[in-house]
C-alpha cells in the first residue's frame, strides 16, 4: 500500500490564513534581525487575527483536518514562541540593554510544550496553562507601547521587566491553572449583551493601547487567582466527621 501525502487538504481557506500568520511572523523576525521594529504592532496584530480566523473558517467551511491542526501549531510556535524572544532581544539591544538567554530559551521552549499539550488535550473548551497568543502579546505589546507611547522608561528597568516577564510567562504556559476559552463562553445575543459589548469596545478604543494590555494582564492573572480562590474555599469547608 502506497503512502500518499494529504495534499488535497492543503490548499484550503483556513490553511491559507494560517500560512498568512506565518508570513507575518517571518516578516517580524526578518525586520527584527535587521534591528528594525517598524510596523511591529501591525504585523503582530495580523498574526493574532489570522490565528483566531483560521479555526473559525475551518469550522464554518467544514474543512477541518489533522493537517490543518498541525500547520496551525507549527505556525503558532514561530509566531508566538520565536517572535517574542527575537523582538525582545532586538528592542533591548536598541536601548542599550540585553536579554537574558535562559529567559528566552525558557519562553520559547514552554510555548512549544504548551502547543503540544493542547494538541493532545481532549477537552478544548478550557485552557490548561496560559495560551501562547496571550503570553506572546504581553511581551510584544509592551514593547510596542514602550516604543510609541512616548513614555521614557529607563533601559535597566525595561531589561529587568522583560527578562522577568519571559520567565513568569514561560511558567504560566505550562502551569496547571485553568483559563477560559472563547469556546466555553455561551453569550446570548440580547439588548444587555449588545450594550455591554458596545461600551466595552468604545472604552477599549478610547483607552487603547493601555486598555488592551490591561485586559491581557487581567486574563493572565485570572488563572492563579481562580485557583487560589478555589483553594481557600476548600480550606474553609468544615471537615466532615469520620
Amino acid at each position: 500500500m502506497k503512502l500518499r501525502a494529504p495534499y488535497e487538504n492543503l490548499l484550503t481557506a483556513a490553511n491559507v490564513i494560517t500560512l498568512s500568520s506565518l508570513t507575518c511572523a517571518i516578516l517580524i523576525i526578518s525586520r527584527a534581525l535587521s534591528a528594525e521594529l517598524a510596523y511591529l504592532g501591525t504585523l503582530f496584530i495580523a498574526c493574532l487575527v489570522c490565528d483566531g480566523a483560521d479555526g473559525f473558517v475551518a469550522r464554518k467551511t467544514g474543512k477541518s483536518s489533522d493537517l490543518g491542526t498541525q500547520l496551525d501549531s507549527l505556525s503558532d510556535a514561530i509566531a508566538f514562541g520565536v517572535v517574542p524572544v527575537v523582538v525582545a532581544d532586538t528592542y533591548l539591544r536598541s536601548i542599550g540593554a540585553s536579554a537574558f538567554l535562559p529567559a528566552q530559551i525558557a519562553f520559547c521552549a514552554c510555548a512549544v510544550v504548551r502547543l503540544a499539550l493542547f494538541n493532545v488535550q481532549k477537552d478544548k473548551s478550557i485552557f490548561l496553562g496560559l495560551n501562547t497568543p496571550s503570553a506572546a502579546s504581553l511581551v510584544v505589546l509592551l514593547i510596542v507601547i514602550g516604543r510609541y507611547s512616548g513614555v521614557d522608561w529607563p533601559p535597566a528597568t525595561m531589561q529587568m521587566v522583560i527578562n522577568v516577564m519571559l520567565f513568569v510567562l514561560a511558567a504560566s504556559m505550562i502551569s496547571p491553572f485553568r483559563y477560559l476559552s472563547s469556546k466555553s463562553l455561551k453569550l446570548r445575543l440580547n439588548a444587555t449583551t449588545v450594550v455591554i459589548g458596545a461600551i466595552f469596545v468604545v472604552g477599549s478604543i478610547w483607552l487603547s493601547p493601555w486598555s488592551v494590555y490591561a485586559y491581557l494582564v487581567a486574563y493572565a492573572l485570572s488563572g492563579p487567582v481562580a485557583a487560589t480562590w478555589l483553594l481557600m474555599r476548600r480550606l474553609r469547608r468544615p471537615r466532615q466527621p469520620r
